[in-house]
């Protein structure tokens, strides 16, 4: 496609999911030439579909409560049957963005800190349970890399590693038309939380190395896009800028706090009261 009708399109939605209604709906969007974003209107993340002239890529696969959903507007309105789709890459491990996995019978692939923590049901990490959702059984067939890349035939995807959200978080970059899924590393006007496995001093390294690159737009997991990258240039500023104070606040507050009897607390997996 000609570089001046590139710069032109602009996202547009195609149509709202008035089969499932509201709770368990995705909105189809157009973000780019066969680049289409299922968006998650209430829980769960947002769904990418880049359409290749040789792959078919999927990006997470989302909640599985919201799969007939995306089934019903990939078939209904794309024109696609999930046998269509050659590859699942998810972004990291975290239970509304691996949960419909099983639906898909192409290779799954995903950073090897995330497949690891998956294929062994990791449920502090992935937190399935506490949602009523079973993650076990679950395969990585590619245990990705970083700056491993992607080519769909029109489209370049590279593997960005970056861990801060969880260990095993990623970034898939197009480096020729310089766009980013940036799945929850980055957002638009808040931080990333950091789970258990992440850690904040990863997560500003992660958005320091983000700075490095030329993004003209980034689509997250959750909220809106930027577009503009000027306005990415900033978000990403403000995110490394409010993530700093952050991690000096709360160092600060530990600083303060007499030890008294201070003692190294219990693994993770042996404290008796878990926010799972």
């Amino acid at each position: 496609m000609p570089q001046d009708i590139l710069k032109a399109f602009k996202p547009r939605l195609i149509k709202e999911d008035d089969l499932y209604g509201e709770p368990e709906g995705y909105r189809l969007n157009l973000l780019r030439p066969n680049v289409y974003q299922f968006y998650s209107r209430t829980a769960g993340c947002h769904i990418f579909l880049i359409i290749g002239d040789d792959l078919n890529v999927l990006i997470d696969t989302g909640l599985i409560t919201k799969f007939n959903s995306f089934n019903y507007l990939l078939t209904t309105e794309i024109g696609l049957k999930i046998e269509d789709i050659g590859l699942v890459i998810n972004t990291h491990e975290h239970f509304d963005h691996i949960s419909a996995n099983a639906y898909f019978h192409c290779p799954i692939a995903a950073h090897r800190w995330a497949a690891v923590k998956i294929q062994h049901s990791d449920e502090l990490i992935t937190k399935g349970k506490k949602w009523g959702i079973d993650l076990t059984d679950m395969k990585i067939n590619l245990w990705l890399e970083d700056r491993n890349i992607i080519d769909l035939g029109n489209t370049m995807l590279k593997v960005i590693e970056t861990p801060g959200h969880t260990s095993g978080c990623i970034c898939l970059y197009e480096p020729y038309k310089n766009y980013l899924f940036s799945g929850d590393m980055l957002f638009k006007g808040s931080l990333s939380n950091i789970y258990e496995s992440g850690s904040i001093s990863e997560y500003i390294d992660s958005l320091e190395l983000l700075d490095t690159l030329k993004i003209n737009t980034f689509y997250p997991s959750h909220g809106h896009s930027v577009i503009g990258s000027e306005l990415v240039a900033q978000e990403i500023k403000n995110n490394i800028e409010n993530a700093n104070n952050a991690l000096h606040t709360f160092v600060n507050r530990i600083k303060s706090k007499s030890l008294g009897k201070a003692r190294p607390p219990p693994s993770l997996y042996n404290r008796e009261k878990e926010d799972l």
